[in-house]
């Protein structure tokens, strides 16, 4: 847990610092949906009482190997960009300005934002979670949520869309260990262009890291703040051998001009054999440097992006082994998934080869099907402070969350459990307010005070508004090694199903009303 002048994990430099500020909203009291505005300026209950939300996802992704896992992973993107900075006067003030003088719905929270700046700035919210790398299950109808967050009813209502953006932390972390399942640890990042924006890459990047430990990758900048985690891994692209082709030269001339020079210059090469034709060419090529450099310090080896990659590989180890050249290595690209992986070292291992001598470039694949809908991640209302009046957040008074609910019970209010029902299975949110357990291989899903014989999953990640998460990047990706093939069942607790018993037959009773009526 972080307190006084420690410094979060992944923001200890200038530099780390300034890159999770870019991720923070322009003002952060306007960044919502314009319905959570609404209705929190529409309801005092709703805005200032006690709530709890609880962030779910509710399907697994289809993929083989995925067996209904997912695994939690974005943290540092939901604390550092909200919560990293207090808010300040200038932001409440203009974004209060703005919306009730100019906005076409002219509600504002004011005593909810009010108490964010007699808070020091900082959100009177907690949040209690899973920590980064754990495995969790969506199956048989049932799910596990990923947090719960509880305070101030019109806060934790605003954070909908921007703790909703997890879907795509998890996703990417959980596509990452299903690759890593086929390929371990042989495995080079090569996207970054097929990211819509650079510093969203880095995010993605600290997603595979958590989910799989991956960390080759041609991302400069991911290297340049983060060094601790990845390794900048360099190649040849076509641009290259593309430079020295000129009138009276021709193309394979150009090619292995080309390709002497990067040799020359690099003790790693993975060159392009393609540039003129793979195997009439670009393979006789590079197995002259090959021969040239024997017995040096310098890696060559080919990296096969188009064509029939498989039956290239083949091709190369066996051309290799007529050189009597035992040891040799390629890297494979040209749109690869966990699934074409497989079947590049299916037919690698029936040629009588070792698929360890293959080493997999991916990027593409890691942004594929990354939609809030993939995972059907959904932040729903389960819990309301009720009483005879609303009885609001205190900086003044209350040392935090706890000491408000301790002070509203004992005042003769009550945490009402609140159910939002569907007419699809698994769609139902879990009431109250959430913890996790694991017993075995189950999770459990329970209530907060209720006695488990188990062993908590959840972590406060956020108290009163200042981060107490602490756990670096290596801590999470061991979290996933040790939780991937944990878990296979989901139970809810007998208070968890108590609370949805009664409020499903509370909705029976009323539906029987109406069909009588």
């Amino acid at each position: 847990m972080i307190s006084g002048d420690e410094m979060l994990p992944l923001a200890e430099t200038k530099d780390q610092i300034e890159f999770w500020n870019k991720f923070q909203p322009v003002n952060r009291a306007a960044a919502t949906d314009t319905y959570k505005r609404t209705m929190s300026g529409s309801s005092e209950l709703f805005a200032d009482s006690f709530a709890c939300y609880n962030l779910a996802a509710r399907k697994g992704i289809r993929e083989e190997g995925a067996n209904n896992r997912l695994i939690m992973a974005g943290l540092e993107k939901a604390l550092y960009s909200f919560f990293m900075n207090p808010v300040t006067k200038k932001e409440v003030d203009s974004a209060r300005e703005f919306f009730t003088k100019k906005g076409m719905v002219k509600k504002f929270p004011e005593k909810a934002w009010q108490a964010v700046l007699d808070n020091g700035g900082y959100f009177p919210i907690d949040i209690y979670g899973l920590p980064g790398g754990q495995t969790f299950l969506v199956k048989d109808g049932k799910h596990v949520p990923v947090m719960s967050v509880e305070g101030t009813g019109a806060l934790v209502s605003h954070l909908e869309p921007h703790l909703e953006n997890l879907y795509t932390a998890i996703i990417q972390a959980t596509k990452a260990r299903l690759f890593y399942e086929v390929v371990r640890d042989r495995f080079a990042e090569f996207g970054l262009r097929s990211d819509q924006n650079l510093n969203n890459h880095v995010l993605l990047m600290a997603s595979l890291y958590v989910g799989a430990g991956f960390k080759k990758t041609s991302d400069d900048q991911a290297r340049f703040l983060f060094p601790e985690y990845f390794e900048d891994i360099g190649t040849v692209g076509h641009e290259f051998p593309m430079a020295y082709q000129k009138e009276g030269r021709t193309l394979e001339e150009a090619q292995d001009l080309a390709y002497d020079d990067f040799v020359r210059a690099n003790e790693r090469s993975a060159l392009l054999p393609d540039v003129v034709h793979t195997i009439k060419s670009g393979l006789p090529t590079i197995m002259k440097l090959v021969k040239k450099y024997q017995g040096t310090n310098k890696t060559i080896i080919p990296r096969f992006d188009s064509g029939n990659v498989p039956g290239q590989c083949v091709t190369w180890k066996k051309e290799t082994l007529e050189e009597e050249i035992e040891k040799t290595g390629m890297v494979v690209e040209d749109g690869y998934n966990p699934t074409k992986a497989r079947e590049t070292f299916k037919e690698y291992n029936e040629a009588g080869f070792n698929e360890e001598e293959i080493i997999t470039g991916a990027g593409g694949y890691f942004q594929e099907g990354c939609e809030r809908d993939t995972i059907s991640l959904a932040y729903k209302r389960s819990a309301t402070m009720h009483g005879e009046k609303v009885i609001a957040f205190n900086p003044a008074g209350m040392n935090g969350i706890d000491a408000w609910i301790e002070e509203a019970i004992n005042s003769g209010q009550k945490i009402e459990a609140s159910l939002k029902f569907s007419d699809s299975l698994g769609k139902e949110s879990i009431p109250g307010r959430v913890r996790v357990y694991e017993n075995g291989s189950t999770l459990i899903v329970a209530q907060e005070g209720e006695q488990i014989d188990g062993t908590p999953v959840y972590q406060k990640l956020l108290s009163n508004g200042r981060i107490v998460y602490d756990e670096d990047l290596h801590k999470q990706n061991s979290r996933a090694n040790n939780t991937w093939n944990k878990y296979n069942k989901i139970e809810y607790s007998p208070k968890t199903l108590e609370i949805i018993d009664t409020r499903r037959k509370e909705k029976e009773e009323l539906l029987n009303s109406l069909e009588g009526n």
